[in-house]
């Protein structure tokens, strides 16, 4: 189970609050969006900008690390927890110390960077790789040993669709639709690809969660994992 950005909707998405209350949560995976400054740092910032999520303006590949680091993160729901930064990957990677593993979304990060940091905080087998089917292609390059994971095109909505597009892109995960068919994701598995599904919204509850877990998926993407985490214990699932 990832945690979307963290515990996002307590906590100013992709900060380092966000990034430990969800380990004292108990989730085995944070979601985070790698991105890169000007002058080749690898920070945490889902948008192409730093306007929505910090004080300042400007697109992130335009400023260099003391600019950003020169920014404090701001939420309008959390006025009092706005003294972060924007943190660099090797910040949530020191802050994580290994008590769980990363989801990591690579918005525009370059994979031998990203990779070497994994590796040294021994991370290797505790992270994927969420790109492109072309990004892809340079990840497996840089780092064979990290699962890579995509979303499945329309075509492969189908069992058919979904055997042909993975026997052209052999991908370890995939991150689905929720409402994926479970015969298309029993068809991913027979290729020994897992399925995760996306079920983040403000009106999650086990009413959605139950189904989706039905269809077969291995992990869930969620923007509520305290209570996701409660309910799976409740039904003796986790």
């Amino acid at each position: 189970m990832a945690s979307h950005r963290g515990t996002h909707t307590h906590d100013p998405e992709n900060s380092l609050a966000a990034l430990e209350a969800a380990i004292q949560v108990g989730v085995d995976f944070v979601e985070c969006d790698l991105r890169t400054t000007k002058d080749g740092h690898i920070v945490i910032l889902h948008d192409s900008t730093v306007d929505r999520t910090t004080n300042g303006k400007g697109k992130l590949a335009e400023l260099t690390l003391a600019d950003v680091k020169a920014l404090t993160l701001r939420d309008s729901r959390f006025p009092e927890r706005t003294r972060e930064s924007i943190p660099t990957f090797e910040e949530l990677l020191q802050t994580a110390k290994g008590r769980m593993g990363f989801y990591l979304d690579c918005k525009a990060v370059d994979p031998e960077q990203a990779f070497a940091l994994v590796k040294r905080y021994k991370l290797t087998e505790r992270v994927f790789a969420y790109t492109s089917t072309e990004g892809a292609v340079a990840w497996k390059r840089a780092a064979p040993q990290v699962c890579v994971m995509t979303s499945p095109p329309e075509t492969a909505k189908t069992p058919e669709g979904m055997i042909a597009f993975l026997k052209e892109w052999p991908f370890e995960l995939l991150d689905g639709p929720y409402n994926l068919p479970p015969e298309t994701i029993a068809a991913a598995k027979t290729l020994g690809t897992e399925v995760w599904a996306d079920i983040e919204n403000p009106r999650e509850s086990p009413a959605q969660w139950e189904p989706v877990i039905a269809r077969g998926v291995t992990g869930l993407q969620t923007d509520h994992p305290a209570e996701l985490i409660a309910y799976l214990k409740s039904v003796k699932r986790r």
